[in-house]
């Protein structure tokens, strides 16, 4: 695609969408099953091909490292349930807290695994309305604790949930998004009121913050040479490469940016 229109629409990406499109493994019913209209691309446009000419440092990176080019997800549906199972390995032990608003068709929630969009319930940042639930049992930061490693996660917007920037789409974003950050879900791992760490030295400690952290505390700790073992980085809404709001150029700015800053560091 061109550096004129690298954007897709916003793919239809619900639960049981996604499987239909998956086929049984021939991946072959994305535009059959995901449709959707784009003022631009045109009707069913939910697919791109990109090579250097548009994404240049991706296709640099590409020919130097691994990619993912040969990947499947374990998991169907939309943002949530592919959050926590990047943290928990399976999406199950939801109990919903505030049910659907007025007009949402589903909370989300299927005999306990989440398969939609709910809120992290006790989130803050979390809309005043629609579903909001919390989750049950252990992620792998219960079981970095439990090792003695210091992690953390680190999200744009998370010590400012108003913050917000308009991307190369022209289309302004809220930085935080609070049902892309899985460890608000759990107890244990969650930093309700998005509280700062005591000190750059507590980054990756546990504290008041509880390993979640705004994207700058990464770099904070990194200039200090205190860079967790283990980081989680989600870049703000608008480079986070979510199809209609984040195009590729967006989130290979964020990308190329943080991976140059790491290498001379």
């Amino acid at each position: 695609m061109p550096t004129t229109v690298p954007n897709t629409c916003d793919q239809n990406h619900d639960y049981g969408d996604e499987q239909k499109a998956f086929h049984g493994g021939l991946m072959d019913r994305f535009v059959e099953a995901l449709s959707c209209n784009d003022p631009v691309l045109g009707k069913k446009s939910v697919m791109g091909y990109y090579d250097g000419n548009t994404v240049t440092a991706f296709w640099n990176y590409a020919q130097n490292f691994a990619m993912s080019d040969n990947f499947y997800n374990t998991t169907f549906g939309p943002s949530t349930p592919g959050a926590l199972n990047l943290v928990a390995g399976n999406t199950y032990g939801a109990t919903l807290v505030r049910g659907p608003a007025k007009g949402e068709i589903a909370d989300g929630l299927s005999f306990g695994a989440v398969i939609g969009d709910p809120r992290p319930a006790t989130d803050v940042c979390a809309p005043a309305s629609g579903a909001t639930v919390t989750i049950s049992g252990n992620n792998v930061g219960d079981l970095l604790n439990a090792a003695g490693v210091t992690w953390g996660w680190f999200q744009g917007g998370f010590a400012d949930c108003k913050a917000s920037h308009t991307g190369m789409t022209g289309l302004t974003k809220l930085d935080y998004i609070p049902h892309h950050e899985p460890f608000q879900y759990y107890p244990q791992t969650a930093n309700p009121k998005h509280l700062p760490a005591t000190s750059i030295a507590m980054i990756g400690r546990t504290d008041q913050a509880n390993h979640q952290y705004d994207l700058a505390d990464f770099w904070k700790a990194v200039n200090t040479h205190n860079m967790p073992a283990v980081a989680f980085l989600k870049a703000a809404g608008y480079q986070d490469g979510h199809a209609a709001y984040s195009d590729p150029l967006d989130e290979q700015q964020f990308l190329v940016e943080t991976i140059n800053a790491l290498q001379n560091s």
